[in-house]
């Protein structure tokens, strides 16, 4: 690929995707532990100068993954939720292990958030991270809150919290 710099905001979010793709290329057939910033750079075309442009290690990369992939999430539980439907206990788990089920991968990358991809990062990438995630968590505790209108923001969250627990700790397992 010859090399041509991003100079607008839209060129920058372009390669940042490409090396998201790649790295979620990657993730399809490897371990977090196996994928090295290097090979990261190879599958995006990108050499490892240019890609430090963009990421300051493959954990940070892979943060930017989490991120999308909980965006992806979030809206096929937005599509998938009947909002005037009356939500039983046991129908609304069934629809949310459903739903979960259908994003295996970001199941996995929640597994080791903790571990491995909250280490090795800036600071100002980990609050951005942190930052897009409690927005993300915003409107799904909106969201759920609609379905649920009795149990208030409160309960919601406390869900939210445990259920993501649960979830990301049972997958590896």
């Amino acid at each position: 690929m010859s090399w041509i710099r991003a100079r607008t905001d839209e060129q920058k979010e372009t390669r940042i995707n490409e090396i998201v793709s790649a790295t979620a290329r990657l993730f399809e057939d490897q371990k977090f532990e196996e994928i090295t910033f290097a090979a990261i750079a190879r599958e995006a075309n990108f050499t490892r100068s240019n890609l430090y442009k963009y990421f300051g290690s493959k954990e940070e990369i892979f943060l930017e993954f989490l991120i999308h992939d909980m965006m992806i999430w979030g809206q096929d539980l937005e599509e998938s939720l009947d909002f005037n439907k009356e939500w039983s206990i046991p129908d609304f788990a069934d629809f949310w292990v459903e739903t979960m089920l259908r994003h295996q991968r970001m199941l996995r990358l929640l597994s080791i958030l903790n571990s491995f991809l909250e280490k090795n990062v800036t600071y100002e990438r980990l609050l951005e991270f942190k930052s897009s995630l409690l927005q993300g968590l915003g409107s799904l505790n909106s969201m759920l809150q609609k379905v649920f209108p009795s149990l208030g923001e409160e309960k919601v969250t406390h869900f939210i919290n445990l259920q993501s627990t649960m979830s990301s700790g049972l997958f590896q397992m």
